[in-house]
């Protein structure tokens, strides 16, 4: 019995898409077993992965990373759930000092989210406009002075996931932390990066591990699928986050 192409390539994208499903469920059960016993997130409000925005993947990575390294200084570009966690970890754990940031370029977004979102006092949602940028060739999203208001800022953790970006026709994706890399980064740090599924993202990627690498700055990397997929690039002493 014959096949044809179109029907094979219909029954391996259900495959591909069966599968991620079922990771996306694991990764659902360990982050509810991973938030056992943690204070500071004990009382999160609910949170509801779907769409564009992070999966569970992401959510397990990063309370392990806030919890487990105690960070002062986060970069979260792109406000939404990762905001919301990360917000809540600043809101019971961090210091005085403490600072996390975040990058959105949609205003009546910022507006929503600061009505029906609690925000610790140690956030500020930086506003800055999405504007059409060409690399090699190619255009794609990026925010207008990214690095304004970030300079002289070492950041521990660093979440990338935004501005948005698409399967295609984007070859390049969520580029702007390559403006201040690798400055930004404190001795000891983590990036992680959503949607490495995509092929923009992917390049990102690479380009981080360039800047790493030219100025002899020795990383680990791991890859976290799901729905979709994280990845995580990380200094010698935070190797064991790729390994989770």
């Amino acid at each position: 019995m014959k096949f044809s192409s179109d029907l094979i390539n219909r029954m391996r994208r259900y495959i591909r898409e069966s599968l991620r499903q079922g990771t996306e469920l694991l990764w659902a059960k360990k982050w509810e077993d991973t938030k056992r016993g943690i204070k500071w997130i004990e009382d999160i409000p609910g949170i509801s992965p779907c769409g564009a925005a992070v999966g569970y993947n992401y959510l397990f990575i990063m309370t392990r990373i806030l919890n487990e390294m105690e960070p002062e200084n986060v970069l979260d570009i792109g406000l939404g759930i990762s905001s919301t966690l990360i917000s809540q970890y600043f809101t019971h754990h961090a210091s005085e000092k403490g600072n996390h940031i975040i990058i959105e370029h949609d205003p009546e977004w910022i507006k929503f989210y600061s009505r029906k979102h609690r925000i610790s006092d140690l956030s500020v949602i930086i506003l800055k406009e999405c504007i059409k940028k060409q690399y090699a060739g190619c255009e794609y999203n990026a925010y207008k002075d990214f690095s304004d208001d970030l300079k002289g800022i070492k950041f521990s953790v660093i979440s990338i996931d935004g501005p948005m970006g698409w399967d295609k026709p984007y070859k390049h994706s969520r580029r702007d932390i390559l403006e201040i890399l690798p400055d930004a980064l404190d001795d000891s740090f983590v990036i992680v990066m959503d949607d490495y599924n995509r092929k923009g993202e992917k390049a990102t990627i690479a380009e981080i591990e360039e800047v790493l690498k030219n100025n002899s700055i020795t990383y680990f990397k791991g890859i976290y699928p799901g729905l979709t997929d994280c990845c995580v690039l990380t200094s010698a002493d935070n190797k064991f986050f790729c390994t989770m």
